[in-house]
C-alpha cells in the first residue's frame, strides 16, 4: 500500500499568505480612508462654527446700530490709512436714546493677520484666529482670495460681509486644510436720511 503524505507545499503557503496580506491590507486602506475623511469633516465643521459664530456675533451689533446721512451707521476702519474692518454706531444705553448720536459707541470689527478682532469700549474680543488674511473693501467674489470683505451700501446704513477661513489659515487649501466661506447681508435697524 502506498502511503501518501498529504501537507502543504511552499507555494501554496505563499499564496494563502498574499491572500491574507491583501485582505489585511484592504482593511487597513478603509479604516485609514474613514479617518482621514473623518478628520477632514471635523476640521470643516469647526471652521463653519467659527465663522457662524463671529458672523452672528457681528450681527448683533450692526442690526442696533443707528446713524444718520451725517453721521452713517456703518463705515470702513479706520476712515484713513490701511483699511483692514468696518465699524458700526451702537446705542448701547439703557434706556435707548435714538435721537441722540452723541453717547453712543463704535464697535470695531478688523482683521489683524489671521485674527477677526471686535472692539468695543476698548475692550478687544477675538472672534476668530482662523481666517484667511487680507481685507477688502468689496462684495466677496465666488472664488475668493482675501478672508474679509466688507461691502458698505445705502450710504452707510447697510452691510454685506464675507468671510474665508482655513484650518490653518497660513497654509494652501488642502485636504487636511480645508477652507470655507460664508457671507451674510446686513441693515441698520436705526439709520435715517435726515
Amino acid at each position: 500500500m502506498l502511503n501518501k503524505k498529504t501537507g502543504v507545499n511552499l507555494i501554496e503557503l505563499i499564496v494563502c499568505m498574499v491572500l491574507i496580506s491583501l485582505v489585511v491590507l484592504g482593511f487597513f486602506s478603509v479604516e485609514l480612508f474613514s479617518r482621514h475623511h473623518v478628520i477632514s469633516s471635523d476640521r470643516r465643521a469647526k471652521l463653519q462654527n467659527d465663522l457662524s459664530y463671529s458672523l452672528e456675533y457681528i450681527s448683533k451689533y450692526v442690526q442696533q446700530s443707528a446713524g444718520d446721512i451725517n453721521n452713517p451707521a456703518i463705515k470702513v476702519y479706520p476712515t484713513s490709512g490701511v483699511q483692514t474692518g468696518f465699524q458700526t454706531h451702537v446705542d448701547l444705553n439703557d434706556p435707548h436714546t435714538p435721537n441722540d448720536l452723541s453717547d453712543d459707541t463704535w464697535v470695531i470689527f478688523y482683521l489683524n493677520g489671521n485674527t477677526l478682532n471686535s472692539v468695543q469700549d476698548g475692550v478687544t474680543e477675538v472672534l476668530s484666529d482662523k481666517v484667511v488674511s487680507g481685507f477688502d473693501n468689496y462684495i466677496m467674489p465666488a472664488s475668493p482670495d482675501k478672508g474679509f470683505y466688507v461691502n458698505i451700501t445705502n450710504q452707510g446704513a447697510a452691510v454685506d460681509i464675507g468671510l474665508v477661513a482655513r484650518y490653518f489659515p497660513g497654509s494652501a487649501v488642502s485636504v487636511d486644510n480645508p477652507q470655507t466661506a460664508m457671507k451674510t447681508s446686513l441693515v441698520s435697524s436705526g439709520s435715517s436720511e435726515h
